[in-house]
């Protein structure tokens, strides 16, 4: 892993806004000095993450995590400390040598080792076949389909025989019948082992490293016993629910154009790219997951949402919209012509109506004001009320008057009901919400303040402690210790940054000194979150030192009062007698 020195790690995090960087994967709301965000990492229903612009720092007050913007980048998609560096370095524009070859190593289980060597050469061994004379129908069908060479190769679409040429070759290059087995390429029947793809056109499916981890089989002669579609079962290096169909090739593509489209099958992809569109990627007909989720936050924070046009294709737009939203996603949602999916449109209308179509997106709400349309009979008064209560009630949540009044518009048009009592309706709902709410619903989030003198003591010199390093140093030499675990423990870590590093000390850098200790992290936030001057005198230092030095007399008294009350020898008991009267002396 590369080494960088801790100034090169300062000038890239302070390179980039936190609040910006956050800003791009979760929705943030001024409050007061800082931003409040819906905490992504606890189930989280109020804003209870604080982001502080000032110190370059995240605290959640319900879960503790917390940290700096590489935190929260390692933490939020999942990825290593210098992939996070690495990413801030490029959104700053900053050349670091020693990241540029860097490649993020994954350790693969040895056992999975020939589970991917096997897929690597099936997708090799399936290509060759396509340039084979028993493929010559399947090549027909392709280019019927207008997939020509360059897709072909783009997509590493392969064939499939009639025989278990897999199987052989596999055997051939000495893979066991058992990982044959584990890999789901070859099925273990009562005659003998056979390849699971016979008779099919192929395309591989790949892991976000571009490695293949599965394959979809379709079928090209009709043929009405079979499914159209064959996909690899799930195994030890394949979950539907955890890949992207063409994410490793697209993630470029996404991150130029500033977002991506997210379709429903392989094909889709495929018309897409036919299209000259690049920046697209496929659920491969599973419900979105945290794990794409994940994938997605690593490239964009803004998706096209573009499922199939029928009512189950409508239905999983609805709830993955949601889904995408909740997590902070920007959402615009494409509903295409005649129930039709991209291929179709396509193959039936040609390239032109396919870009006229994706570029009609609407938003997240006007996609629910006409789909929940669609459910009602129109000529029924009660649903058309229904329906109006339902919509009233999103229209709730639209804070700009321009945009309210154009979906105010939209719905009278539909639903019937004029402007004025759709508009009555939602402001009605509106003052109800307000008058519910009593407390501003981050206002509980507030740093913990000490709750005795010599605990505020304590935090009161920490705090001085982070802002000059000569008070650092007279704790150092004057006291050496503090009795709360989390204060004495934080007070070490600020003293050897000051060891470390000249000039003032950085909060956010001071974050990469501490490391994961999320509860130190959380009370550094509590410390440099306090309300107190922020130029210190020498009084001021000077009575922390003295109330922090009588608390320790006392407790020490404390100790020796109860040792003597269970102490049978009067010798000893003189002892500690005298032992109390010295610390009372000081």
């Amino acid at each position: 892993m590369p080494r960088l020195s801790e100034e090169k790690l300062q000038q890239i995090r302070s390179s980039v806004d936190i609040v910006d960087v956050i800003g791009n994967y979760l929705p943030l709301h001024k409050k007061g000095k800082g931003y409040w965000a819906v905490c992504p990492f606890h189930d989280d229903k109020n804003p209870s993450m604080s982001v502080s612009q000032e110190l370059q720092i995240y605290k959640c007050f319900v879960c503790n995590a917390g940290g700096n913007v590489f935190t929260f980048l390692k933490d939020y998609l999942k990825i290593s400390y210098i992939e996070a560096v690495k990413m801030c370095a490029e959104m700053a524009g900053i050349d670091v040598p020693e990241l540029n070859s860097y490649q993020q190593e994954k350790k693969i289980d040895d056992k999975l080792v020939p589970l991917y060597q096997m897929h690597s050469e099936a997708s090799k061994i399936y290509q060759l076949f396509l340039d084979t004379k028993p493929a010559l129908k399947a090549r027909d069908y392709l280019l019927k389909r207008h997939l020509d060479e360059r897709i072909i190769k783009e997509f590493q679409i392969g064939y499939a025989p009639n025989d278990d040429s897999l199987k052989k070759a596999f055997t051939q290059l000495n893979f066991s019948p058992l990982d044959m087995a584990r890999s789901g390429l070859v099925v273990e029947g009562r005659s003998g082992y056979y390849d699971r793809f016979k008779e099919r056109i192929v395309f591989p499916l790949w892991d976000s490293n571009g490695q293949v981890i599965g394959f979809s089989g379709r079928i090209y002669l009709p043929d009405e016993q079979q499914a159209k579609y064959m996909n690899s079962p799930e195994s030890e290096i394949f979950t539907k629910g955890d890949m992207l169909y063409h994410y490793a090739q697209s993630k470029s593509a996404i991150k130029k154009a500033g977002f991506a489209y997210l379709l429903e099958g392989f094909m889709d992809v495929i018309a897409l790219y036919r299209a000259g569109l690049e920046n697209a990627v496929a659920l491969m007909g599973t419900a979105l997951t945290k794990s794409h989720l994940t994938l997605l936050r690593k490239v964009t924070d803004t998706i096209y949402l573009c499922l199939d046009g029928d009512r189950p294709g409508l239905d999983a737009a609805s709830k993955a919209s949601q889904v995408l939203l909740s997590a902070g996603f920007k959402v615009r949602i494409i509903c295409l012509p005649q129930g039709m999916d991209p291929d179709e449109l396509l193959e039936n209308f040609g390239q032109e109506a396919l870009i006229n179509a994706l570029n009609k997106h609407i938003s997240v709400l006007e996609f629910k004001i006409n789909d929940e349309y669609e459910k009602i009979h129109k000529d029924n008064y009660e649903e058309r009320r229904s329906y109006l209560e339902k919509i009233a009630k999103l229209l709730c949540q639209v804070e700009d008057a321009i945009d309210l009044d154009y979906y105010i518009d939209l719905v009278s048009v539909k639903s019937g009901f004029s402007r004025d009592i759709i508009f009555k309706r939602v402001s009605g709902l509106k003052n109800n919400i307000q008058k519910k709410e009593k407390i501003p619903i981050i206002s509980h989030h507030r740093p913990k303040q000490p709750h005795n003198k010599y605990a505020m003591s304590e935090a009161g010199l920490l705090y001085y402690m982070l802002l000059d390093r000569n008070v650092a140093t007279r704790y150092e030499s004057e006291l050496g210790f503090l009795y709360d675990d989390k204060y004495r423990l934080l007070a070490n870590y600020i003293t050897d940054y000051y060891h470390h590093y000249q000039g003032a000390l950085d909060i956010a850098s001071l974050v990469d000194f501490i490391g994961s200790d999320e509860t130190l992290v959380s009370t550094l936030f509590e410390i440099s979150e306090l309300t107190l001057p922020k130029d210190s005198n020498r009084k001021v230092i000077d009575d922390y030192i003295a109330t922090i030095k009588k608390y320790s007399i006392k407790l020490q008294i404390d100790d020796l009062k109860a040792q003597m009350a269970v102490e049978l020898d009067e010798n000893k008991k003189s002892e500690l007698a005298m032992k109390m009267i010295e610390l009372q002396c000081k």
